[in-house]
Formats: C-alpha cells, sequence, structure tokens
C-alpha cells in the first residue's frame, strides 16, 4: 500500500511540475535558441516603465540589458539600443494608451551600445533627460529597443523593448511614516494612525496620499503646501468632506505635514491629527 501511495504523490507532483513549467509565460528552452538578449524588466513586469523625475536640466537614469542563456557567458557580447518611433505607436495601438514620444531634444541614449563582460549576465544602458520644460500633465515616453547582438546572440521578439514613460515629480514625493490619532465620539473606538503613505505627485506644490488611514475605501487627500508653509487639505475620491481643525502646517527642515482636520458621522465628528514624516 505504502508504494502504491509513493507512486500517487511522485506522478502527482511531476504532473504539478510540468504543468508550472508550461504555464510560466517567460520560460524558454535555451537548447533550441541559445543566448537571448533582452531588457529584464519587460521580461517581468512588461514592457511599460514609468519613472518620475524633478525639473531639472540633465537627470541621469539607467536600466540594464541582459543576456539569458543556459550557462554565463564566456565571452563579451556587445548589446546596441536604439529609440524606435514605431515600438511606441506599436504599444499605443495595443494597449490602448497615448503617449507621445518625447522630443528628441529633451533626451540623450549616452551609451547606444554596452557591452555585457564575459562571467556577468547586465549592462547598464545610460542615459539623460532634460524636463525643464515638462508639464505634470504631460504624456511623454521613450521607446528604447533591443537592435542588435554580438556572439550569436538572438534579441528577444518579446522582452526587447521597453516603453519609458515619463512623469515629472515634485519635491515632496515620497514614503512618510503617518503617526496621530483618529478619535471617534466614543473614545472607546479612537485608535492611533501608525503606517506608511506614499504621496505622489499632483503639481509643483501638491501632492496626493490616502485620507487618514482609510485608503482601504479608497479614500484620498490633496495635500497644496502654499507659499507660507501652511497645507491646505482637499478630500478626493469620495473622501468626506472636511473642516480643518488646527493649523496644517510643511516643515522643510524635517520634511514633515501637521495636519489637522474633521468630518461630520453618526453620533459626531471624525477627529484625525496627524504628522507625516518623510522617510526615503
Amino acid at each position: 500500500m505504502k508504494k502504491f501511495l509513493y507512486v500517487i504523490v511522485a506522478a502527482s507532483l511531476t504532473g504539478s511540475l510540468s504543468s508550472c513549467l508550461n504555464d510560466d509565460e517567460h520560460y524558454v528552452d535555451f537548447k533550441n535558441v541559445g543566448a537571448i538578449a533582452e531588457i529584464p524588466s519587460s521580461a517581468f513586469y512588461g514592457l511599460e516603465d514609468t519613472r518620475s523625475y524633478l525639473k531639472v536640466a540633465a537627470a541621469a537614469d539607467t536600466f540594464d540589458v541582459k543576456v539569458s542563456s543556459p550557462n554565463i557567458p564566456s565571452q563579451d557580447v556587445q548589446i546596441s539600443v536604439a529609440i524606435d518611433e514605431a515600438a511606441l505607436t506599436a504599444f499605443n495601438a495595443q494597449n490602448d494608451t497615448d503617449y507621445k514620444i518625447l522630443p528628441a531634444s529633451l533626451y540623450q541614449l549616452t551609451t547606444p551600445t554596452v557591452t555585457v563582460k564575459a562571467g556577468t549576465r547586465l549592462a547598464p544602458v545610460s542615459f539623460q533627460l532634460n524636463t525643464t520644460s515638462l508639464s505634470f500633465t504631460d504624456n511623454y515616453a521613450i521607446p528604447f529597443v533591443i537592435k542588435t547582438a554580438t556572439n550569436n546572440v538572438t534579441v528577444s521578439s518579446n522582452y526587447g523593448t521597453k516603453i519609458l514613460a515619463i512623469k515629472l515629480r515634485n519635491n515632496y514625493e515620497g514614503t512618510y511614516q503617518a503617526t496621530g490619532r483618529f478619535t471617534h465620539p466614543n473614545p472607546a473606538s479612537s485608535r492611533d494612525i501608525n503606517k506608511s503613505k506614499t504621496l505622489a505627485s499632483i503639481d509643483e506644490t501638491t501632492s496626493q496620499t490616502e485620507y487618514a488611514d482609510l485608503g482601504g475605501s479608497g479614500y484620498l487627500m490633496w495635500l497644496k503646501i502654499n507659499a507660507d508653509n501652511t497645507v491646505t487639505l482637499t478630500p478626493r475620491n469620495g473622501a468626506p468632506t472636511t473642516v480643518q481643525t488646527g493649523v496644517n502646517t510643511y516643515d522643510p527642515a524635517t520634511r514633515t505635514f501637521t495636519l489637522n482636520y474633521r468630518y461630520a458621522g453618526a453620533g459626531g465628528d471624525r477627529v484625525i491629527t496627524e504628522k507625516l514624516q518623510r522617510v526615503d
């Protein structure tokens, strides 16, 4: 009986492993195709990569190209990358997006050819952006495409493209630790706020984040930093109408928001006191 059970379990595991391999959309039979040049983020996270930048004359950045093969390459491989507007047109058509290619005067492909050294798999492709003339509502992208690879390395037909979406960010975008108190009319139902929050840019002085600790309901708020470093809080995405109960401020020295606000509910107002301190 035990032998019979062992056979069943072994067969089940073999079938599961075979199913996993067949279901893996990134599985490659290297025995048949040999080494492949690809962009790793495209293979694992899709072709689209959104990155945000401050308004600066020269923002330097990189992404990797990779040689995928059964064994680590034993010789150098040169990989060339170019900007290909046709790739962006095809991506827009397939994904119902409307990216426009960033004007050529605003970017430079610093290393159009890179070398993946023998004994390694990755090499960084460098580029530079001038974002001083961009606005927060622009919808630009740069379509990077691997064009060639040396030493019998094949360019990936699926993962040789990166659509880099270019977004502006303000000086306040980042990760913050939120601490404070959410008080109901019944003190027993009051609770501490202690969680990580992300601020995303809306414009040069306004950022969006979770409303109090109610992000699970989809509630958001916009925090606008005024010229005197006071903060205007605006509820968004269905968040309740809010009344300021104290001074809302931003301290640039400690990169901390101090927020005091409330909203009406059954039995009385919900009162929130909250500090958001930058941690990244």
